[in-house]
């Protein structure tokens, strides 16, 4: 009997103890959300960059997706670059939008053709990634 509940003893510390570590995780990613909200609203008018590094973290974490899609959409309108339109294709293809996906990747190699900096490699490979399935 003492066995019995010392045995039920460690399998409820060590259930409280796994609560609290996944708590934990969705506290930061929550705590990060905020962190993009607020960088955000902050943001001049014309950064397009804040506005596609937080759709990029959502997009990272497969969370806030909708409301990445609309920062993600505000810097298209604001900057359609290449590193916008490659965000664009990365975020339709997480959602299954592959055709879609593909030609988001096609503008953005288009418009990387132009920046001698961007990794034109690394999106072919998106797209051919897409292509195949």
């Amino acid at each position: 009997m003492k066995n019995l509940r010392n045995i039920f003893a460690i399998t409820l510390v060590t259930l409280f103890s796994l609560t609290s570590v996944f708590a934990s995780g969705t506290d930061n990613e929550d705590n990060e959300i905020t962190k993009l909200r607020n960088s955000v609203e902050n943001a001049s008018a014309n950064d397009w960059t804040v506005y596609a590094d937080a759709a990029e973290r959502c997009i990272e974490l497969k969370t806030n997706l909708s409301e990445a899609y609309v920062w993600l959409d505000t810097a298209l309108e604001i900057a359609p670059n290449a590193r916008n339109y490659e965000l664009k294709g990365d975020y339709l293809a997480l959602n299954g939008a592959n055709d879609m996906a593909m030609e988001a990747y096609r503008q953005s190699i288009l418009l990387g053709m132009n920046d001698s900096d961007y990794d034109i490699p690394a999106v072919q490979k998106k797209l051919l990634k897409l292509y195949n399935k």
